[in-house]
């Protein structure tokens, strides 16, 4: 079986290469917690995500300040093809599919301690503008934290998180998030507010519940984590009512 594998081909690491195999999810950006870490100054903290489907990936742009570009066209989902060329930021990578033994490092442990230790600081000026964009997408989504649907049946709705601590998901009728999704379970997991912050409990579901490409019994959730339960997967963040 082949599997994806991406060549950095310019910035600072030119040459180094990941191996996406292990996993179905893939979170590529600047931000240490990513399985596919990227060093450079104009990639996002989180600029793309690549799902794995047997031998078939797909990219997605998470929205990125400079976008995501596939063979000079940006885009927001596009299946990749050997030898094509994602551009994030200014960074070139070339993707390809090789043999699960082929040289390349495996993007399946976030995060990368090693990569972490060894970044430089930000300077002033990076943060600064790293806050602002922050705060303007605050301003575009605001107020309450929610699970939109951004892949499988119910795709674009949306699920606030108000009016309880405990929400319940699976695809029993009494669900407070109900999925019409075959390999969602009947009573699959629970997101629930535990002071200022959201923790998912898997519910000891047939095919698990999967956050950022790892499997979890229990986690913290930050903004912008996706959840993947079957062939849904859900994000986490926060939206206008």
């Amino acid at each position: 079986m082949k599997v994806g594998r991406l060549e950095l081909l310019n910035g600072s690491e030119p040459g180094k290469m990941f191996l996406l195999k292990d996993l179905s999810v893939f979170e590529g950006g600047r931000s240490p917690g990513n399985h596919i870490l990227l060093k450079e100054p104009s990639v996002a903290m989180s600029h793309f995500r690549i799902c794995r489907k047997d031998e078939e990936y797909s990219i997605y742009d998470q929205g990125s300040k400079h976008g995501t570009l596939v063979n000079g066209q940006e885009i927001e989902r596009v299946v990749l093809q050997p030898g094509d060329l994602i551009k994030a930021g200014e960074l070139e990578i070339q993707f390809d599919l090789v043999d699960e033994n082929a040289p390349g490092k495996a993007a399946s442990c976030a995060p990368d301690l090693e990569a972490m230790t060894g970044q430089p600081e930000p300077d002033a000026e990076e943060v600064q503008d790293e806050a602002e964009e922050e705060q303007e997408v605050a301003v575009k989504t605001a107020t309450v934290p929610a699970l939109l649907v951004v892949e499988g049946e119910e795709k674009g709705r949306v699920f606030p998180l108000v009016g309880k601590t405990k929400f319940q998901i699976g695809r029993l009728t009494t669900s407070d998030i109900r999925l019409h999704d075959g390999k969602v379970s009947r009573l699959h997991s629970s997101v629930e507010q535990v002071r200022d912050h959201f923790v998912v409990v898997d519910l000891e579901s047939s095919n698990g519940t999967v956050v950022n490409g790892e499997r979890i019994k229990k986690t913290v959730l930050k903004d912008g984590d996706h959840i993947r339960l079957g062939f849904t997967i859900l994000k986490f963040t926060n939206v206008r009512l």
